[in-house]
C-alpha cells in the first residue's frame, strides 16, 4: 500500500514538540506554562508544599522535572546567575553563595523529599523573570530540543536501544497508515515513552508487531486499558496523557490538510520546515523570513487550545466568518482565548494575552487589552483597537458574507460542543459527497431555522442570508449569542481539578501545576 501523504521527519519532530510538548505537557487550561517554574501539586498554608506523587519543580515545553534531573537544576541556577549579572537591578537579583546553595537544594528535591522535609515553596518570581527573558527562553528551548531529539532518534540499527518511534516506524501498521494516522500513532507512542520510559511501550509494540492492534483507535484503547481509572472515575494518567496528545495531533493534522489559500497553511509550511527553531530564534533578523516570528507564535498558540483552534483553521479553510472570545479579562482575572476570522483576515490571542493579526496580507502583534469587541445591531461583530489614543476597527466579522472558498469538511468537533460561531449560511449547504437537506425532515421549534432550512434547500442563498440576519437581530438570536458567550466563558475559564494519582507516576502534563 502506497501512502500518498506520509508524515515527514520534520512533521514527526513537530508532533513531538507541539502535540506532546505544548498541548500535553507545557500548558494548563489553554495557558502556556513552559517559561515559568511550576510545581505539580498544591501550596498550602505557610507555603507548605503538597506534591503529587514524586513530582518536584518543573519547567519547559517538555516539563523537565528537576527532582528527577538535579543536574538541570544546577544548570538553571548557573544560567540565572549569569543573566542576573547583566541586569540593571543585579544587586536585587544575584544570589549569594549561601542563598544559591539553599535554592539549589530546594529545586533538586523530589516530591517524596518535599514531604519528608515538610518543604516550603521558594520565591519563584526572580527565576520566572529569567525564564521569561530571551536568555531564559533560549536556555529552556535548548533542553526542549534535546528532549525532542531523544524521543525522535533513529539510527537504523534494530535493537540498538530503539526509541518507541523508531520501532513503531518499522511496523506494517505505521507504514500502511495515512499521514494523519501516522501522526496519531507517533504521538501516542512518544507520549507513552515520555511518561513511563521503557515500562509500557515495548509490550504495546509487541502487540502491534503481532498484528493484534491494527489501527490507531485500537492502540488508544490498549493504552486506556494499561491502568485502572482513578477511584473517582477520572482517567488514569496514561489515558489522559494520550487524550491530550491526540488533541494536539488533531491541530497538527488540520494544519497539514489546510487549504492552500488558508494563511495558516503558509504559516505551518514555514514553521514545520524547522519546527525546533524556537521562540527566540524565530524572531531574529536573520530568521528564514521576516514573517517567521509571527507565524511561529501563531502556530505554537494554536496548540494551547486544540478544539477552538480546529474551528479557527476550518473557518480560514473556507474563508468564512468566525467570532469567539472576549478580549477583556473576566471578573476573576482570567482571559479567554480569541478567534476571529473574516475571509482570509484573522485576529487571534491566547489566554496568556499574546496575540497576532493577519490583515490584508500583513502580520502584526496585538495586545488584547487594546481591543474592544462590539456587537452591532446589524449582526456584525467588530474588534476595535486603541492605538496612540485613537480607536479604529481592526476586523469586522459579517455572518451573512459567503465564504471565499468552496465548502470543505468541518473539523470533527461535535456541534453540541461548539462555542458561538458566526458562519455563512453557504457553509451549511451540502458540499461534495454530502446528502442534500430534506424538506420532509422534522421541523425545528424555532421558526427562523425552519425558514432558513427551506431557503437553503431551495438554493436561495440570498434569502438564507437575510433570514440569518433577521434571526441575529431578534430576541431569540440575541439570547442565543449571549448564551454562546456564556458557554465560551465557562469552557475557557474552567480549571480542571486534578487529584493525586499513583505514587510512581511521572509528572507529564496531566496535573494542575501551581
Amino acid at each position: 500500500m502506497t501512502n500518498p501523504n506520509p508524515l515527514t521527519e520534520n512533521e514527526l519532530r513537530a508532533a513531538a514538540y507541539f502535540a506532546v510538548g505544548v498541548t500535553s505537557e507545557g500548558s494548563i487550561a489553554g495557558r502556556d506554562v513552559a517559561y515559568r517554574l511550576s510545581f505539580a501539586g498544591n501550596v498550602g498554608a505557610g507555603g507548605r508544599m503538597e506534591p503529587v506523587a514524586n513530582s518536584g519543580y518543573s519547567f519547559g515545553t517538555m516539563q523537565v522535572d528537576l527532582g528527577q534531573h538535579p543536574a538541570v537544576a544546577r544548570d538553571l541556577l548557573e544560567r540565572y546567575q549569569a543573566w542576573a549579572a547583566t541586569q540593571p537591578d543585579r544587586a536585587a537579583l544575584e544570589l549569594s553563595q549561601d542563598d544559591c546553595a539553599a535554592v539549589l537544594a530546594s529545586l533538586q528535591r523530589t516530591g517524596r523529599q518535599m514531604r519528608a522535609d515538610d518543604a516550603v515553596d521558594i520565591d519563584r518570581s526572580v527565576i520566572n523573570r529569567f525564564l521569561a527573558s530571551d536568555d531564559g527562553r533560549t536556555f529552556v528551548h535548548g533542553l526542549d530540543t534535546a528532549h525532542v531529539d531523544g524521543v525522535t532518534a533513529m539510527d537504523g540499527v534494530v535493537g540498538n536501544r530503539d526509541t518507541a518511534l523508531e520501532r513503531l516506524r518499522r511496523t506494517d501498521l505505521y507504514r500502511n497508515a495515512t499521514g494523519d494516522e501516522q501522526a496519531e500513532l507517533a504521538g501516542m507512542f512518544m507520549k507513552l515513552q515520555n511518561q513511563a520510559g521503557r515500562a509500557r511501550w515495548p509490550g504495546l509494540l509487541d502487540r502491534v508487531e503481532a498484528g493484534t492492534l491494527t489501527s490507531s483507535d485500537a492502540v488508544k484503547t490498549a493504552i486506556d486499558g494499561l491502568l485502572p481509572n482513578q477511584p473517582n472515575g477520572n482517567p488514569d494518567y496514561l489515558q489522559s496523557g494520550a487524550d491530550n496528545t491526540l488533541r494536539g495531533i488533531g491541530v497538527l493534522n488540520a494544519l497539514r490538510g489546510a487549504d492552500a489559500d488558508n494563511p495558516l497553511a503558509r504559516a505551518w509550511a514555514s514553521v514545520s520546515a524547522d519546527p525546533l527553531v524556537g521562540p527566540v530564534a524565530a524572531h531574529r533578523s536573520d530568521a528564514a523570513s521576516p514573517e517567521l516570528g509571527f507565524e511561529y507564535d501563531t502556530v505554537r498558540s494554536l496548540f494551547l487550545t486544540p478544539e477552538a483552534s480546529r474551528r479557527f483553521i476550518a473557518a480560514l479553510d473556507r474563508g468564512a466568518a468566525l467570532a469567539e472570545g472576549s478580549p477583556q479579562p473576566q471578573a476573576n482575572g482570567s482571559r479567554q482565548a480569541g478567534f476571529y476570522v473574516s475571509g482570509d483576515d484573522f485576529v487571534h490571542w491566547n489566554r496568556n494575552g499574546q496575540g497576532q493579526a493577519f490583515i490584508g496580507g500583513q502580520w502584526r502583534s496585538i495586545d488584547p487589552d487594546d481591543l474592544t469587541r462590539v456587537r452591532n445591531a446589524d449582526g456584525t461583530t467588530e474588534l476595535r483597537i486603541d492605538e496612540h489614543g485613537r480607536r479604529a476597527t481592526l476586523l469586522r466579522v459579517d455572518p451573512t458574507v459567503p465564504g471565499l472558498r468552496a465548502d470543505a469538511t468541518m473539523a470533527s468537533d461535535n456541534e453540541e460542543s461548539r462555542d458561538f460561531v458566526l458562519a455563512s449560511p453557504r457553509d451549511r449547504a451540502p458540499g461534495p459527497g454530502q446528502m442534500p437537506v430534506s424538506t420532509s425532515a422534522i421541523p425545528f421549534e424555532n421558526p427562523y431555522l425552519n425558514r432558513m432550512l427551506a431557503a437553503v434547500t431551495a438554493g436561495d442563498e440570498s434569502g438564507a442570508s437575510g433570514i440569518a440576519l433577521e434571526f441575529a437581530q431578534s430576541p431569540q438570536g440575541i439570547a442565543f449569542i449571549r448564551r454562546g458567550e456564556q458557554l465560551l466563558a465557562q469552557q475557557q475559564g474552567e480549571e480542571r481539578e486534578v487529584r493525586p494519582q499513583s505514587a510512581g507516576q511521572r509528572q507529564g502534563g496531566e496535573f494542575e501545576r501551581a
